[in-house]
């Protein structure tokens, strides 16, 4: 029996944080097209069912249009089951509470509720209590839950070590946006999916769902690619640069492996001294041609000696002058006189 393990689809993110309105509608629809992707995979790949471990909706109220389509995407596909736990994000979204919801969708509820799946047996709770856990040693335990590993308090606080003897062979978690496994005990790992797309740059790298392989009491897993796109964030030290042309040399050159169709947040880093001349829109500009979306930081320090300036009458000395006798902090200091520099030899300047 195969199952897939998803989780953090976040469906109806407006996607504004970074993206301007007309790719975050885009990336908005590709969620959605990726979430369907999954289930035709799944469909033609043989898989019994999909383990959803929260946060199917970025919020409690999901668009009608959005809910209907998730509905028809189930009830289209009979024969595969879905297993919906609600995360912190849809805990009440009505997908769940609705009398009328598809066969194949099994929700769970505050206490502790299981499927009989075949060979395995699928337990959750919104709300779980590991001291009620109570499963069947003998059968292939998958336990979903949403939320964090720790020892805080909290909905949503795991704490692994409660979890331990407690019979499970795969728990299914959600909440943070990145593949991660832990092993709780030795018959136990614990599994966080990830999410199947970024939606930020808090969320770089592969994204997708864990395939699992349930035969003859033994289950397996692996992870599984599925994103349109993936988001980077890469660093580039422009210390020592000789030129303009260096440097987009040297960004290019650390983008190069990158598709074109992702995203990229681009970090500028190291220092340059006081006369070097570097012009921020076009190496933006660079970028946005090359790739889906792009954006550039500008993490550079500025190397000044304030005596070079002491006795300078220039109007850049006074400049120098008055930001080093300011109250800024001294990090404040070298960006604002960065960007003075760069004001006074007729660069656009952004702080």
């Amino acid at each position: 029996m195969k199952l897939i393990h998803c989780a953090d689809l976040h469906l109806d993110s407006p996607m504004e944080t970074n993206l301007p309105p007309d790719r975050a509608r885009e990336r908005k629809a590709e969620i959605l097209s990726t979430f369907a992707k999954l289930v035709r995979l799944a469909d033609e790949g043989g898989v019994s069912g999909i383990l959803i471990a929260g946060d199917l909706f970025d919020s409690n109220h999901v668009t009608k249009k959005t809910e209907r389509y998730v509905l028809d995407l189930i009830a289209s596909h009979p024969d595969l089951y879905f297993f919906y736990l609600a995360g912190n994000h849809d805990r009440a979204s009505s997908l769940r509470l609705m009398a009328d919801k598809p066969e194949n969708l099994c929700t769970f509820d505050d206490g502790w509720r299981s499927y009989q799946f075949g060979e395995v047996t699928v337990t959750g709770s919104e709300r779980p209590d590991p001291d009620t856990l109570s499963l069947d040693p003998d059968a292939v335990n998958i336990v979903l839950m949403h939320g964090q590993e720790g020892s805080g308090r909290g909905e949503e606080s795991i704490r692994f070590s409660r979890l331990k003897g407690k019979h499970i062979d795969y728990l299914a978690l959600g909440h943070l946006h990145e593949y991660r496994t832990a092993q709780i005990d030795a018959r136990c790992t614990a599994c966080y999916a990830g999410c199947l797309e970024g939606r930020g740059f808090d969320e770089c790298g592969q994204k997708g769902y864990v395939l699992l392989e349930a035969d003859h009491g033994k289950l397996t897993h692996r992870f599984a690619p599925i994103a349109r796109r993936t988001l980077h964030t890469v660093h580039c030290d422009v210390t020592g640069y000789t030129s303009q042309l260096d440097l987009e040399n040297r960004l290019l050159d650390a983008v190069r492996e990158i598709p074109a169709s992702d995203l990229v947040k681009a970090v500028l880093t190291g220092s340059f001294a006081g006369e070097a001349q570097f012009d921020l829109s076009h190496l933006g500009n660079l970028l946005s041609e090359r790739f889906y979306f792009a954006k550039l930081r500008d993490e550079t320090r500025l190397l000044i000696n304030p005596d070079d300036y002491r006795h300078d009458i220039s109007l850049k000395g006074e400049f120098v002058r008055r930001v080093m006798a300011s109250s800024l902090p001294e990090s404040e200091k070298e960006r604002v006189i960065a960007c003075g520099f760069r004001a006074l030899m007729g660069e656009e300047v952004g702080l």
